[in-house]
């Protein structure tokens, strides 16, 4: 036994070193990259927001790295004899670029930047994977098969040790009354899961030269795709089809939710019908489905991109959009070259993939750029349609502006606000803000109310670097937290807090005797009506204060959520988190 557990240590230590050994640079950016985030959860307390947003964008660029050297490796393992020369130059231009990338690319964490920095990594991992078999090298989906088994076990490993070294801890702070900081288990988790689980993957990567044979394929994974997904994929092809037929008779086009549906079903065919590929002459199920199914899911397509179009040609081009039909338009390809093509080479699917994906958040064809054209157009055209531009320059609406058109307009400005820049939105007047709408087109922002939704969601907070109190005038002070349907009672010194959801009144009663009581839902009206789409405020803003009898309040709200039913103008509360300061005279 104790021989048993000395060759498993020795072979884990000759495993990590080995890739160590032919990866460590990639393994070195994966330390760096867990280091960060240790600090930053250790010291998050103790930093201001933006020293916060720099360390995150730093562990960001350097997991960016990972694939990025991941790929100079074994570009250069290709090579008989490569010259030490153009390794270092290489290494030397990777960082630059990822330099370049966290100065320029990744300057915070709003969408742009965040879908760009998926896709390009998607294109970069994709790009690992095909390197060392492009062009024309066989069994590429042996290899990426090996790839996945290898990362599934090797995570599985990570959450049992994790879980091993989470025992072991927990029992000797138990125990020995260590008081160990509850940090201490995510590093463990970080250190776990970002060094040993890549260094222990990596070392499994099959070298340029080296075979990958069917051994690779396990047999779990066969009876999984064979036995499973494919009739699986079968079954919900048959429902599809049921509702395209329901379409076709009621003349119903759906909603793009259908959209989703289809393209991730299909995504999920494609690579079904890239994992089977090497059991196509072992197994004639295999044949029959690699034959007929790309067919099946053509016209499914179809419905899907006629369902995108009727969406886009009402609502314009987004972002998500965008990312959908590129998706869509790789699945269809994919599908076509299965159809056409007797003998594929499966490594067309991982290299058109990262080719859309880098094409997709790059120049003016990209999403961005492709979307802020779109919706410009799309506002213009509501702007010409009530003649709302003059000189260049946008003006009043008319009064029988119908309310369709006033949403359309403000979702517009609202998707250039959150996602972009009202600079970016044509006809706006310089320095225009969501909360001078009112003034400039005669109506109010008023994003997301329909016909059939009478009730608008709202959400405020204070915001986070605007805490600081001033409490010297004061005698008591209570933190509450009120859900929706919680009750409340606090004693604060001599005094009794209390919230009924019922009622909504919030009262204070010193001695038996209510000194104080206020309805809080209309508490916060007093400061809802910020119909734009601005959720932080400052402190100021995020303050009232009233009288009582022979006592002052004072409520500090630091977040609100809740509905106004349109019609009324009554606000239901959701959460309420606020602190109330109480000077009694």
């Amino acid at each position: 036994m104790n021989n048993r557990i000395t060759a498993l240590i020795k072979n884990l230590m000759e495993k990590l070193l080995s890739s160590l050994r032919r990866f460590p640079v990639t393994i070195l950016l994966a330390a760096l990259m867990v280091s960060v985030l240790i600090y930053v959860n250790h010291m998050q307390s103790d930093l201001s927001v933006s020293v916060m947003e720099m360390l995150e964008r730093i562990a960001m660029v350097l997991a960016l790295g990972i694939p990025v050297t991941l790929c100079i490796k074994t570009l250069f393992e290709r090579a008989a004899s490569p010259k030490g020369i153009f390794k270092a130059l290489a290494y030397a231009g990777a960082a630059a670029a990822l330099l370049l990338y966290y100065l320029f690319l990744l300057e915070d964490f709003e969408m742009v930047t965040v879908t760009r920095y998926i896709a390009i990594s998607l294109a970069l991992y994709l790009a690992f994977t095909f390197i060392p078999y492009f062009f024309k090298r066989e069994n590429y989906e042996l290899y990426v098969i090996k790839l996945f088994t290898s990362f599934f076990i090797t995570y599985l490993y990570s959450v049992v040790l994790f879980l091993g070294l989470v025992a072991m801890l927990f029992t000797v702070d138990t125990l020995f009354a260590l008081e160990v900081s509850e940090k201490l288990y995510f590093d463990i988790w970080l250190i776990v899961a970002g060094v040993f689980a890549p260094a222990y993957f990596l070392a499994d990567i099959p070298k340029h030269r080296e075979t990958v044979h069917d051994d690779s394929y396990y047999k779990v994974l066969r009876i999984l795709l064979l036995y499973i997904v494919m009739p699986l994929l079968i079954a919900y092809s048959a429902i599809l089809y049921v509702y395209f037929a329901k379409i076709l008779f009621t003349r119903q086009w759906p909603d793009g939710m259908v959209s989703h549906l289809v393209l991730w079903y299909s995504i999920i065919s494609v690579l079904v019908l890239f994992f089977i590929y090497p059991l196509r002459k072992s197994n004639q199920w295999v044949g029959v489905f690699r034959s007929y199914f790309p067919r099946l899911m053509l016209p499914l397509l179809a419905m899907m991109f006629v369902s995108m179009g009727i969406r886009i040609n009402a609502y314009g081009i987004t972002e998500n959009r965008y990312f959908v039909m590129a998706a869509g338009f790789w699945v269809t390809v994919s599908m076509l070259y299965y159809v056409i093509k007797r003998d594929v080479r499966n490594i067309f699917l991982p290299v058109s993939l990262a080719l859309i994906a880098a094409l997709s958040v790059t120049g003016p064809w990209g999403a961005y750029g492709v979307s802020k054209l779109s919706q410009n157009d799309r506002f213009e055209s509501i702007l010409k349609k009530y003649e709302m531009i003059s000189n260049g320059s946008m003006v009043r609406a008319p009064e029988d502006l119908p309310d369709e058109d006033k949403r359309e307009i403000s979702a517009i400005i609202r998707y250039f606000d959150r996602y972009h820049s009202l600079e970016e939105l044509g006809y706006l007047p310089e320095g225009f803000t969501i909360q001078g709408m009112e003034e400039l087109l005669g109506f109010k922002y008023n994003y997301g109310l329909t016909r059939r939704n009478e009730r608008d969601y709202f959400y405020y907070r204070i915001k986070e670097n605007d805490m600081l109190l001033g409490i010297q005038d004061y005698d008591y002070f209570a933190d509450i937290n009120l859900h929706k349907n919680a009750d409340f009672n606090s004693l604060a010194g001599p005094l009794l807090i209390s919230y009924s959801t019922r009622t909504g009144e919030l009262q204070i009663f010193e001695e038996g005797h209510e000194v104080y009581s206020a309805n809080l839902p209309d508490t916060v009206s007093r400061l809802y009506g910020h119909q734009d789409d601005n959720r932080s405020f400052t402190v100021d803003e995020m303050s009232y204060k009233d009288t009582g009898q022979n006592l002052e309040v004072l409520y500090v709200f630091k977040s609100i959520n809740g509905w106004e039913d349109i019609p009324s103008g009554q606000l239901e509360m959701g959460t309420i988190d606020f602190y109330i300061f109480i000077k009694t005279n």
